[in-house]
C-alpha cells in the first residue's frame, strides 16, 4: 500500500517526464524546422524587394522557385552612406546592414534620430533593377518605429526625369491588426507610386496629411486611426530618404557617377 508522499513523489516525477519529453519535442523540431524558417524569411524579402521594383504585384503569391527566377533580374550593391558611394564586397547580397549596425566597428549610434532606430551601419543595402546597361530603378530598405514595432520595408524609385516612388512595401511589423498594420495593405501601398519624395532643394520631403493628398508635393494619405503609425512611415521614409541615409547614393546616380557598369566592377571588389 503506498503512502501519501510515494504518491506526491510519483506524480511529480510523471509531470517531470512529461516536460523533459514536450521539451525535447519541441526543440527537435525548432532545429528541424529552422533551414526552412530561415528560407521562408528570405523568401518573403525577396518578394518584398520584387514587388517594390514591380517585378510582382503587392499580394501576389508566388512559389520559391518563380521567386528566384524574378529576383535574378536584381542586382544587390554595398552603399558607403558617408560617401554614398558604392563599397566594394565581394558577396553584396549575403551583407546584413541590420546585424552590422549593432557591431561597434560595423555601426555608430545615430544622434539626429528621428526614426527612433538607435543604432545604424556604416553601409547599408541597396537593390537595383538595370535593364539595357541602364539603371531603371532603386530598390531601399527602410526601417523606423511606428507605434508599437520597428517596422521594415522597402522602397523603390526611378531617377530618370527626377525621383519619383514606384512602391513602398512592409515585411515586418507590430502594429495594431486593422489600424496601423494596413502599411501591409496593397490598396494603401499603391498610392505610393508617383510621389515625388525630393523638393527642388533635393530635400526628402514625404509627407502624410488627411484628405487630398498632392503625389508631386510628396503628400500621401494618412492611415486613419493610425496616427503614430502614420508618423513613423512619414519619419523612416525622409530619413532613409536624406543626407544620413541614402540621399547622396541617389545624386550619384542621377548625376551619372555611379553607372551599371561600376556597378558591376564594385561587385567584382576589383
Amino acid at each position: 500500500m503506498s503512502t501519501p508522499n510515494n504518491s506526491k513523489i510519483r506524480i511529480l516525477a510523471f509531470a517531470a517526464g512529461v516536460c523533459l519529453v514536450c521539451s525535447l519535442v519541441v526543440s527537435t523540431a525548432a532545429v528541424a524546422l529552422r533551414d526552412t524558417q530561415e528560407k521562408n524569411q528570405l523568401n518573403e524579402k525577396r518578394i518584398n524587394i520584387l514587388v517594390a521594383a514591380g517585378l510582382a504585384e503587392p499580394g501576389e503569391r508566388l512559389r520559391a522557385a518563380a521567386i528566384n527566377e524574378r529576383y535574378e533580374k536584381i542586382t544587390p550593391v554595398v552603399v558607403d552612406f558617408a560617401s554614398g558611394e558604392l563599397a566594394k564586397h565581394d558577396d553584396p547580397g549575403a551583407y546584413d546592414m541590420y546585424a552590422a549596425a549593432q557591431d561597434k566597428k560595423t555601426g555608430h549610434a545615430v544622434e539626429n534620430d528621428p526614426a527612433s532606430i538607435k543604432r545604424m551601419a556604416d553601409e547599408g543595402s541597396a537593390y537595383l533593377l538595370i535593364k539595357d546597361d541602364r539603371i531603371e530603378r532603386v530598390i531601399l530598405p527602410v526601417q523606423g518605429y511606428g507605434l508599437w514595432s520597428t517596422m521594415y520595408g522597402f522602397t523603390a524609385m526611378t531617377l530618370d526625369e527626377g525621383a519619383e516612388i514606384t512602391g513602398l512595401t512592409f515585411y515586418s511589423h507590430g502594429e495594431t491588426p486593422g489600424l496601423g498594420a494596413r502599411i501591409t495593405d496593397p490598396s494603401w501601398q499603391k498610392q505610393w507610386e508617383g510621389v515625388v519624395p525630393y523638393n527642388d532643394n533635393g530635400e526628402p520631403q514625404i509627407h502624410m496629411v488627411k484628405g487630398s493628398a498632392k503625389a508631386e508635393h510628396g503628400q500621401v494619405d494618412a492611415i486613419s486611426g493610425a496616427t503614430l503609425t502614420s508618423r513613423g512611415v512619414e519619419n523612416l521614409m525622409n530619413f532613409w530618404l536624406g543626407e544620413q541615409g541614402y540621399e547622396s547614393f541617389v545624386r550619384h546616380i542621377q548625376d551619372g557617377e555611379i553607372t551599371a557598369s561600376s556597378i558591376t566592377s564594385a561587385n567584382s571588389g576589383s
